[in-house]
């Protein structure tokens, strides 16, 4: 684990990965996301299910948009909730105001902790990474304009996409690199999350907090990134993001930083599915 300039304790580390999230805040937002995406099943939008492995779980919801051209954008946008909660349904939200901006929108469900291993979630993000490019052709997407967005632990699933050398991979199922990124809440420096009370929830190990650490994994060559944060958010939250900024400008990766006035953990996500908000153009224009 780095070291920080401000010393914490295994209940400071707790406190900041909570980010005063409640309970009942939880259940809020849940509800929330939930009847959006009861609502965006219900709209005339276009669904395509995508299978990409034999776990109920390994499904990908696409959502083509009917104004989109050749060269159109997919946003491959990954639910968060600590590696062990939600699914794909989370991001259902985005659909209306990306896909009305010609943007393909695909919501990949995966594996979930305990169960699964920090390894297997990773490679389930990867695996629906690949499955969206063998399918491009099939439904029109340009597999040289893929993005992705992670919220929360999943900003953590996303920079490990970005930091991924498709073509190094074996078998070797995915070549055109990402067109660009994006972490909304990110965690980016997991290796503390061992030291709080979620652990049990999770039950990584401290070798795969290592090995997927996206402070760990920075290189060269990274696609432009775009780091956002709600104001209200912890201390701990916004350090994460700024030490990892940093790190991406070391290495001569493209990467900005936004941090939205009065926007918590889960307004900040709401926001960018808001097609008249700033944050929702940030992120349209990194996927054009």
């Amino acid at each position: 684990m780095r070291t920080y300039a401000s010393c914490r304790t295994p209940e400071e580390f707790n406190a900041g990965y909570a980010n005063a999230i409640t309970p009942g805040v939880v259940a809020k937002w849940e509800t929330h996301f939930r009847d959006r995406s009861l609502h965006v099943l219900a709209s005339p939008v276009r669904r395509v299910e995508l299978t990409y492995g034999p776990h109920q779980r390994q499904r990908i919801d696409l959502f083509p948009s009917p104004s989109a051209g050749p060269d159109a954008p997919t946003l491959i946008a990954i639910h968060g909730g600590l590696w062990f909660l939600f699914d794909r349904w989370m991001m259902h939200f985005l659909v209306p105001a990306f896909t009305a901006a010609g943007v393909h929108v695909a919501c990949p469900g995966y594996r979930l902790a305990p169960k699964h291993t920090l390894g297997e979630i990773v490679a389930d993000c990867r695996g629906a990474v690949a499955c969206l490019q063998a399918e491009a052709s099939a439904h029109g997407l340009n597999p040289g304009r893929f993005s992705v967005l992670g919220h929360s632990a999943a900003g953590q699933l996303a920079a490990v996409l970005a930091a991924t050398d498709w073509t190094g991979l074996k078998p070797n199922r995915y070549a055109p690199p990402l067109h660009s990124w994006t972490g909304v809440s990110g965690f980016y420096e997991i290796e503390p999350f061992a030291l709080t009370g979620f652990q049990p929830l999770v039950g990584f190990t401290p070798e795969e907090y290592r090995q997927w650490n996206p402070m760990n994994l920075v290189r060269s060559g990274m696609p432009p990134g775009l780091l956002i944060t709600g104001a209200r958010e912890s201390a701990w939250l916004h350090e994460m993001s700024r030490e990892y900024a940093s790190a991406l400008h070391a290495t001569t990766n493209a990467a900005r930083s936004i941090d939205a006035a009065d926007e918590c953990h889960f307004s900040v996500l709401n926001r960018i599915g808001d097609r008249d908000s700033d944050l929702h153009q940030a992120v349209l224009a990194q996927l054009f």
